[in-house]
């Protein structure tokens, strides 16, 4: 298994792949499989993660994944601890932004459903290269029973147009209907864009007051 790995990746990440080539990409590893290319992205978690959704980062990796390759795969690394009810705090009390499991859960939900990122859960750095190997060796075998039903993820509205599966999403926060959806993806046209955006930024869509914004806000954070 030779895998490409960019030149942005912290040296001890990149030694723990003996095959590989060190490259400039746009995101953090490449594997040419039988099936198609799959990029991968390696997000320590919960700190790396949640920053890159807050900063934008993840939103334009996953765009240059979706340019390039077939597959996309996001390497959850690590193992989040939660504070008492069961809240990730980025940043000081005071300033920070919090995050509960549930929250967690439901950007989990956005990758796989809306964003069609999969999902490996490495929990140290012998996990990641397995993991990694392992998904080498899947994607190699031609044959595999599971391969013949996909690359799509198999629900009605999954194998839609990419805004098609946005406006749904929209359309299944809560105090979403239709035409708040459409505006929504008008302004976010990716759902990581309103996760990144602020109470005051949702307010400023169509339609939307302190209320509504707080709700869709909260209701993403799991708050």
């Amino acid at each position: 298994m030779s895998v490409l790995i960019t030149t942005n990746e912290p040296i001890k990440i990149r030694e723990l792949f003996e095959d590989r080539i060190e490259v400039p990409l746009p995101f953090d590893m490449k594997l040419y499989t039988e099936a198609g290319i799959v990029g991968g992205e390696r997000k320590r978690v919960p700190g790396d993660l949640l920053s890159s959704v807050a900063d934008g980062r993840l939103a334009r990796e996953i765009l240059a994944m979706r340019e390039e390759c077939k597959f996309m795969v996001i390497f959850l690394h690590g193992v989040i601890r939660y504070y008492r009810d069961d809240v990730v705090r980025m940043g000081s009390r005071r300033r920070g932004r919090q995050w509960t499991k549930k929250g967690i859960r439901n950007l989990y939900r956005t990758l796989q459903w809306v964003e069609g990122c999969y999902l490996e859960y490495p929990a140290n750095n012998e996990e990641l290269v397995m993991v990694v190997e392992e998904l080498q060796k899947y994607l190699d075998t031609t044959d595999h029973f599971s391969l013949k039903g996909r690359p799509g993820m198999q629900t009605d509205w999954v194998v839609s147009t990419y805004t098609e599966r946005v406006r749904y999403f929209y359309d299944g926060l809560p105090g979403i209907g239709i035409i708040s959806a459409k505006s929504l993806c008008s302004r976010f046209p990716h759902p990581l864009d309103l996760y990144q955006a602020s109470v005051e930024e949702i307010m400023e869509v169509r339609g939307f007051g302190k209320p509504s914004a707080l709700q869709v806000y909260n209701f993403l954070r799991g708050l």
